[in-house]
């Protein structure tokens, strides 16, 4: 081994001793607990982290508000019903200060990222802009093999919660999206183009408020996103509302949103959900 390579070796153990006196000495200060379940001395506990580790699957039907008349519901991938571990989990991380679920939660964006790649191919030929379909024997180009860069678009917050929350979560998941597509051949970047109006937040609301949303392109970003592939990300998909306002904007600036991806659905009025359609089959990758 050369005196450079023991050398980093070094630092990273001198790092890695650091960070678990850290870990100690938080632990001592401020006790841990589970983010899912509220259990002592875990920060996130093995059977609350493996609510996220089922394969990716649709769940479009649960959310009336993306199926408009006339033209296809816009496809979403999803991990886990948004209820009991995984919900507390997602406002944990979001809304209570647990950055240090940011790590493997845009871990499980990236697996989602991966297995999007066959659907955006399936999605993007039944697009084009303006939002209708296709017609037969109209030729789409698959998206990658030298096609442009998809633009991973991140559901917009107001304002006022980006400052409550000190971080934009979204955009953290919508960077784990496009690492993942770009691992499964499909190049991508996070384009963060949609704006929202100051006003109140999203949690809390009625489906009608919710049905309101006012979400825009930034007039800045309106040329960018013409004629480009769009996946949009979201960390919950409740009614659809915020996703569908963010797929009018794009489609109104001539923008091709084809898919989307949450890190959970919450489930509808009756207990389990039988109809759970499956993603494409694609490669898995790490967590985080």
């Amino acid at each position: 081994m050369r005196d450079d390579e023991r050398a980093t070796a070094w630092v990273r153990t001198v790092r890695a001793a650091v960070r678990a006196w850290w870990a100690e000495v938080a632990h001592l200060v401020l006790p841990v607990r589970c983010a899912g379940c509220d259990a002592a001395d875990v920060a996130w506990c093995p059977p609350c982290r493996s609510a996220f580790d089922d394969e990716p699957w649709r769940c479009e039907h649960r959310a009336g508000r993306l199926d408009p008349v006339g033209a296809p519901a816009l496809p979403v991938l999803t991990l886990a019903d948004c209820a009991g571990p995984v919900r507390a989990a997602v406002i944990a991380w979001k809304d209570r200060g647990r950055r240090d679920l940011t790590r493997p939660l845009v871990g499980h964006a990236r697996r989602l990222g991966l297995a999007c790649g066959e659907l955006l191919d399936e999605a993007c030929a039944a697009v084009r802009p303006g939002g209708g379909r296709a017609a037969p024997g109209m030729p789409v180009e698959p998206v990658g093999h030298g096609s442009p860069v998809v633009l991973v678009v991140p559901a917009p917050s107001t304002s006022v919660a980006r400052r409550r929350r000190g971080f934009a979560h979204v955009d953290e998941l919508a960077r784990g999206a496009a690492e993942g597509l770009g691992a499964a051949g499909r190049p991508a970047r996070v384009a963060r183009v949609l704006r929202r109006p100051p006003g109140a937040d999203q949690v809390g609301r009625g489906v009608r408020d919710r049905a309101r949303l006012d979400v825009r392109v930034a007039a800045r970003h309106r040329a960018g996103v013409r004629g480009r592939v769009v996946v949009l990300v979201d960390d919950v998909l409740t009614s659809g509302a915020t996703l569908a306002a963010a797929q009018r904007a794009l489609v109104a600036a001539g923008a091709l949103p084809c898919a989307a991806v949450t890190l959970a659905s919450t489930p509808g009025p009756a207990s389990g959900d039988p109809n759970r359609l499956p993603a494409p089959a694609g490669p898995r990758g790490p967590t985080g």
